[in-house]
């Protein structure tokens, strides 16, 4: 066998055994866009709760206004039915299906429903010590609008957040955010416990450096600001008075780094309605001193618009630039939200700025974001690299380079002309 033969059986073997050996969690899924709703998109809320033994329940909630209700035979009620489709994969997109199935959920009218929200759930068998991910198809089989979700499950650990139930005045909650001044009742039917510790780390102001920095993000903090211990009515449950903003980290074993987060935020989140958080979601285009020169001014107001028509150059075209810019910092808390509000996260920053990526890769541990800022040009691409944080398993890091300085650059010279940069 000749010299160049062998080298090339060799090469081929290497590069078979680096394939082989690659983890499967580590496999990628493109995405075209998504972060954009479309039109036929069902909007509703999920969660995933895990009860005793082997039980673990799929909550939902819908607002009915966007479902069609038809009248099929000659009864007198008119229905709804909406089709759960899901899938349990011991990975990603993994081939092998470790559990799967379809619910139809119906609800029935009188007449043309609407106004109503549908909340209940689906039942699942969930071994105890299942580490698996679930994906759900969910369809209005009249209108065929859908929405599909993915969602880790962990069974492993009863101390995590998908083992706590958050209501508020009975009402189950779909969110670990909750508006400041409420009292929400927190739930873990896993375990018994007489007293729960609650860390309080109060609201981060500071901002993500930007993305040519060297200067590396704190990623979460370790040091609460104050604590107290919460005593339990039942041995399940304790009552938590969210009094301001910031983080409460709710453990019910003081051992264990896993507990339950809250969130509390500003009346009307994911929206950003307070003058002062406008100008706080700003800064990624203001220089220093006129972030300061805002943040001082006693008329917030006054100043926020004064500064967005200095920008446009009239009122109308400033009240074109500060709904576009603010609907991008109300999606990227949306979608980024983990121990922060998403507008301060990496990928909240990238994203009011750039806006919705063309196209994601996306792994286990890693999310690649490309634009195509010119037409024939190299896409400019930014990755993220998921980040284990005890609060949140939304955590991601952008890896920062010199070489995004210009294009940053640019970017953002392009907001200050009044432009939007890019358009959606």
């Amino acid at each position: 066998m000749s010299n160049s033969r062998i080298l090339l059986l060799l090469t081929s073997l290497l590069l078979l055994s680096c394939y082989s050996s690659r983890n499967p969690r580590d496999r990628e899924v493109t995405s075209n866009k998504p972060y954009h709703r479309p039109d036929n998109e069902l909007k509703l809320s999920l969660f995933l709760l895990h009860g005793t033994g082997n039980e673990s329940f799929l909550y939902y909630k819908i607002d009915n206004s966007q479902l069609i209700y038809k009248k099929e035979d000659t009864n007198s009620y008119f229905s709804a039915k909406i089709k759960f489709s899901y899938k349990f994969r011991p990975y990603p997109e993994a081939r092998e299906i470790l559990d799967s199935g379809t619910v139809v959920v119906e609800d029935k009218s009188e007449g043309q429903a609407s106004g109503k929200i549908l909340v209940g759930y689906i039942p699942f068998m969930v071994t105890d010590g299942q580490y698996s991910y679930l994906e759900v198809y969910t369809e209005d089989k009249f209108s065929k609008k859908n929405h599909t979700r993915y969602l880790q499950c962990d069974k492993q650990n009863m101390f995590s957040q998908q083992n706590f139930l958050i209501q508020d005045g009975g009402e189950i909650l779909f969110t670990n955010k909750i508006q400041k001044g409420s009292t929400v009742k927190i739930t873990n039917n896993r375990i018994n416990f007489s007293e729960a510790k609650v860390d309080y780390f109060a609201v981060d102001y500071s901002l993500p450096p930007p993305p040519f920095s060297d200067r590396e993000p704190q990623l979460y903090p370790s040091i609460p600001d104050s604590s107290f211990i919460a005593p339990t009515a039942d041995n399940h449950s304790l009552l938590l008075p969210v009094k301001k903003q910031g983080i409460y980290f709710v453990r019910a074993d003081q051992a264990s780094p896993s507990g339950c987060m809250v969130l509390g935020v500003e009346p009307n989140f994911p929206k950003v309605q307070s003058h002062v958080q406008m100008i706080a979601a700003s800064r990624f285009i203001m220089n220093k001193e006129e972030y300061q020169k805002l943040l001082d001014a006693a008329d917030k107001q006054a100043a926020i618009e004064s500064f967005w028509i200095g920008v446009a150059g009239s009122s109308d075209r400033a009240k074109e630039l500060i709904k576009r810019y603010y609907n991008r910092v109300q999606d990227a808390n949306t979608f980024f939200t983990s121990h922060l509000e998403g507008w301060k996260t990496d990928m909240g920053m990238v994203y009011i700025i750039y806006g919705t990526p063309a196209k994601t890769y996306k792994t286990a541990g890693m999310e690649t974001w490309e634009y195509y800022i010119q037409n024939g040009a190299p896409p400019l691409t930014f990755r993220f690299e998921k980040i284990k944080n005890p609060f949140s398993e939304n955590c991601y890091k952008l890896q920062r380079s010199p070489s995004y300085k210009d294009p940053w650059t640019i970017a953002v010279s392009n907001w200050r002309e009044g432009r939007v940069y890019l358009e959606d």
